[in-house]
């Protein structure tokens, strides 16, 4: 399966790729803006939140995704971090998950790609799953086993019909918000959180 790579991927996202045997990231693409590529959606206090990560544009052409550098000029590092502890600090599995979200905020990696990667990858491993993934050596496109771009943050998720919802309990609000960050799910569950991601996916 071939697939662009997110930010803090939402629920969604997460168990299509751990259903597949092989996953290919595709990194030849064009960034593209406002996208979940540097985007997650978590829930606080006063409703749903969207974190951005900041990149940097260091010319006016297109950058590949695997050139997209992160803009730490801006303090977004420690505005994700309150917004986390805000919205999940009296979750469940907080104090066991947070420390490794941290490590990973502490690195200050260059680049969008590793970033996102390092995220996906800690996520799989607290599942207890094994993420066997390449990265594209050029843009392709293809008709099989291709999710590029179909997972886009202006469409409404139930478009898609990737997944199947299952509600869990979350720290706010009395009405359930499906298909935020995987983070939700995780400081929520723990690692019953396979039980849901079992389930939801239909492809």
């Amino acid at each position: 399966m071939r697939i662009e790579i997110h930010y803090l991927p939402s629920i969604e996202y997460l168990s299509l790729l751990l259903s597949q045997e092989q996953v290919q990231f595709e990194v030849h693409e064009h960034f593209q803006k406002q996208t979940y590529r540097n985007r997650a959606l978590i829930l606080g206090a006063n409703g749903i939140e969207t974190l951005t990560v900041p990149v940097q544009h260091l010319h006016a052409g297109k950058l590949l995704m695997k050139e997209v550098k992160i803009d730490y000029g801006q303090n977004w590092v420690r505005i994700h971090q309150g917004a986390i502890q805000a919205a999940y600090g009296k979750a469940p599995y907080f104090e066991y998950f947070e420390p490794y979200i941290r490590s990973i905020f502490e690195k200050k990696l260059n680049f969008l790609v590793d970033l996102n990667i390092e995220y996906i990858e800690l996520f799989a491993k607290i599942l207890g799953k094994k993420m066997n993934f390449s990265l594209t050596k050029s843009f392709e496109i293809e008709d099989k086993d291709v999710f590029w771009n179909s997972i886009k943050a202006k469409q409404d998720w139930r478009e898609r019909k990737l997944y199947n919802e299952i509600a869990y309990p979350q720290c706010f609000g009395n009405t359930f918000q499906p298909n935020l960050s995987v983070l939700d799910l995780l400081m929520n569950q723990g690692r019953d959180a396979n039980l849901i991601l079992n389930q939801l996916n239909k492809k």
